[in-house]
């Protein structure tokens, strides 16, 4: 009986190995035909510096071909508010606006400010101006240029797929790090041919820390200013996100066939299901402040225009990738399985974002809160020992994920200093 299970055994592990081989022959095949692809659409392109991308910035957009941000939100004589395409190399047609002041030339360079997750560009000016940052650096001469991620509806939408089709959200974050941000910021260099002041919130900082991590793309960086920095999640608080994690909402979503996150669909419905089990998640209130910690600061005469613009589509694979770091405390690249991690990475694990890798040399800027259960205070300190650079530290006690971007306190309380720190 013993042979017969050893012998059982020795099967079970051979054929495993026999997978593997195959896999990983079929993954040297594949990775060598998508080299030569990547090979011959960067043709022309120097290896190191600023360089020029295979994305570039289109003309202005005709007002009937606008996405229509400028018309909802620059409403100001005092501004001026143009858009533009820029395609990226898995052919979603991302939008970015161009903001500047009247009465302020734009003499101190471009600065690029990208969003979190579930939201759209609008959340840099849905304050007055004196609270919004992009009215704030255009003001003090600026130019303002407002990136869009490819779920927003602020984007053109995508060469082949249309936004209720499958494909169309069939990318994670990984795809947001090494195609969307790089191909707005190469578009902004190549139109302005000036080094980047680049602000990022949530995931827009996430995502910056990730491709900054890669090589090039932060050599277009002048600066960098990061509000609500994330990267490991070990410590994050925050109830909805730990219960979403922990009882695998993501996967159960992406089981039952769905792809689009949207809040009004029934995707969310199936996910509060799921959520509305634990007993640290109380969903007869509040919710937000259950996802982003207790906000302070947001004025409430304004909560119907952000709930109205704030909350935008995100992809399923997107937010399954933030909890499977939430499930690790790691800072890496979508787990597709063992199988699928040896085809994609040549690994049984997926590979993780060096944030030592960022150069000391790029100047940075960190705001966080102690309210924040999303950017928890332990992992901003976890983050800042793992950067070469030592970074200016900006920490408000009373604020929590929300008040950095649309606080009514943040203009004083923070974007001064960002404004300082730019100049400085």
């Amino acid at each position: 009986m013993g042979t017969m299970k050893s012998i059982s055994s020795l099967w079970v592990v051979t054929q495993f190995c026999i997978t593997s081989l195959l896999l990983l022959t079929m993954l040297a095949s594949s990775r060598s035909s998508r080299s030569n692809t990547t090979a011959q659409a960067a043709t022309g392109a120097p290896s190191a510096g600023p360089v020029a991308s295979s994305s570039s910035v289109a003309a202005p957009l005709a007002h009937n071909n606008s996405t229509g941000f400028c018309q909802t939100f620059i409403v100001s004589s005092d501004y001026t508010c143009s858009e533009y395409m820029v395609e990226t190399v898995d052919g979603y047609l991302l939008a970015i606006q161009r903001i500047a002041a009247v009465a302020a030339p734009a003499t101190k360079g471009p600065a690029f400010l990208y969003h979190g997750i579930m939201e759209g560009g609008d959340i840099w000016v849905l304050n007055p101006g004196e609270e919004s940052l992009a009215f704030l650096l255009a003001n003090a001469g600026y130019e303002v240029w407002i990136g869009n991620t490819r779920s927003t509806i602020y984007t053109f939408g995508h060469v082949l797929y249309q936004r209720q089709q499958k494909e169309f959200w069939n990318w994670n974050w990984d795809d947001l790090v090494s195609k969307d941000l790089p191909s707005m910021l190469y578009a902004v260099y190549n139109h302005t041919q000036q080094p980047l002041f680049y602000v990022g919130y949530s995931q827009g900082s996430m995502t910056a820390f990730a491709a900054f991590s890669q090589g090039p793309l932060v050599n277009l960086v002048a600066k960098a200013a990061m509000l609500s920095p994330v990267s490991h999640v070990n410590h994050i608080t925050s109830a909805v996100a730990l219960a979403a994690s922990y009882l695998y909402a993501d996967q159960i979503l992406l089981a039952a066939g769905f792809f689009e996150f949207n809040l009004y669909s029934e995707a969310v419905a199936k996910f509060l299901d799921i959520v509305c089990t634990s007993p640290q998640v109380d969903c007869t209130t509040d919710l937000l402040n259950q996802v982003t910690g207790p906000n302070c600061c947001l004025n409430e005469t304004r909560m119907p225009l952000y709930y109205l613009y704030s909350f935008q589509s995100t992809s399923m694979q997107n937010l399954a990738q933030l909890a499977q770091m939430v499930r690790t405390g790691g800072f890496g690249l979508y787990d597709y399985g063992y199988m699928g991690n040896l085809m994609n990475y040549h690994s049984m694990s997926p590979p993780q974002y060096d944030l030592s890798a960022i150069p000391a040399s790029l100047p940075m800027f960190l705001a966080h809160g102690g309210n924040d259960t999303i950017s928890d205070t332990d992992d901003v300190a976890n983050l800042i020992s793992l950067l070469q650079g030592v970074p200016e530290v900006l920490y408000v006690p009373e604020y929590a994920h929300g008040d950095f971007i649309i606080g009514c306190t943040a203009g004083t309380l923070v974007y001064s200093h960002i404004l300082a720190f730019f100049e400085g």
